[in-house]
């Protein structure tokens, strides 16, 4: 069988296919820098429960979005079929997670011969044919020094605290992570910082978000756009931006006014250029929709508002079910976790 190419998602295998890099193109297609991803390397284990999540944060059908990862997966299981196997992924938070996904995988795999690992430093779904073609002549043989780190930074990922993520990035280890995998410890410091901060309780996209409405109200599209233009390595996609606002919008104490609906309650929102369907017609209602900054919102920059703790905010960070009682935080002045109280 020809090789099997597994990229982020259907943007960059578009790009792969029109630079005419021949395979077969498998997308991951899975946002893991939200909502639980369960220890270990099972691919059914986890696929259970992203599809869990993903189709109650996107208000899409569980058994399609299962169908999906169920036929990712089996393509991935059979991998000793195909001569080799070429795994092309970003230097951002959204590919570096499915990277090791994929790496931990093939580190608990018997057979596991002929794996190359292509990591580019821009978005391939923005490249033009030439320039893939061109990061292609790059790719390079997996290592066992790679394979190993990807399978520690997975655990730490999907371990039950943030403590051993804080530890894989300690200073004794990024040296190391940064020659085998040099996108990886950027990415996982990323990550991190989406942890509630200690006065305000927000986290770095939330506190941005809310830094954006200080001079008055802004469109959801407008400040999406800005708040994603704030990371080098951009990483957050419209519908995960989406979840945040609604998370500020409607919780009990709310920090920001005049969301439409939540995102979720608009089953299967997607953009679709030209369409004029049900879904599309509430993506633009919802991103034109004007938003403000509350009270409490306003409150929550100054540190006189916790949102964590006020509003018991419960979500998950890969392994990390962050919850009243157990709410881990980051200091990101100091660069070190807070212990739950």
């Amino acid at each position: 069988m020809p090789k099997l190419i597994v990229t982020n998602g259907e943007s960059a295998a578009d790009r792969l296919r029109a630079a005419g890099i021949r395979g077969h193109i498998l997308p991951w297609q899975d946002m893991l820098h939200d909502g639980p991803v369960p220890p270990g390397t099972d691919l059914e284990e986890v696929s259970d429960v992203r599809a869990d999540f993903l189709s109650q944060a996107l208000g899409l059908p569980f058994d399609e979005v299962r169908a999906d990862f169920a036929h990712r997966d089996a393509q991935v299981e059979v991998h000793v079929a195909y001569r080799e196997v070429e795994l092309w992924f970003e230097h951002d938070l959204f590919d570096q997670l499915q990277l090791i996904q994929v790496l931990a995988y093939f580190a608990h795999q018997p057979e596991r011969m002929g794996i190359s690992l292509v990591q580019a430093s821009h978005y391939l779904g923005m490249m033009d044919p030439d320039s893939v073609r061109a990061l292609e002549t790059a790719r390079a043989p997996v290592s066992h020094l790679q394979l190993e780190t990807a399978r520690e930074a997975w655990d730490a990922f999907t371990a039950p605290t943030p403590r051993p993520l804080a530890t894989f990035l300690s200073r004794s280890q990024v040296s190391r992570v940064y020659e085998v995998l040099p996108h990886l410890a950027p990415a996982l410091h990323r990550l991190i910082a989406e942890l509630p901060a200690p006065k305000s309780g927000l986290s770095l996209t939330e506190e941005r978000i809310l830094r954006q409405l200080q001079d008055g109200p802004v469109k959801v599209a407008h400040l999406y756009a800005a708040v994603h233009s704030m990371d080098e390595a951009q990483f957050l996609a419209d519908l995960p931006f989406f979840l945040r606002l609604d998370g500020l919008a409607f919780a009990h104490e709310p920090l920001i006014s005049g969301l439409p609906f939540r995102s979720s309650e608009a089953a299967g929102m997607r953009f679709s250029p030209g369409s004029d369907s049900a879904a599309e017609r509430s993506y633009r209602t919802y991103a034109a929709a004007e938003i403000a900054l509350t009270p409490a919102g306003a409150a929550a920059l100054k540190g006189g508002f916790d949102h964590a703790c006020e509003n018991a905010v419960d979500r998950s960070i890969g392994g990390t079910h962050l919850q009243p009682g157990a709410m881990w935080r980051f200091d990101r002045a100091s660069g070190s976790l807070v212990l739950p109280n």
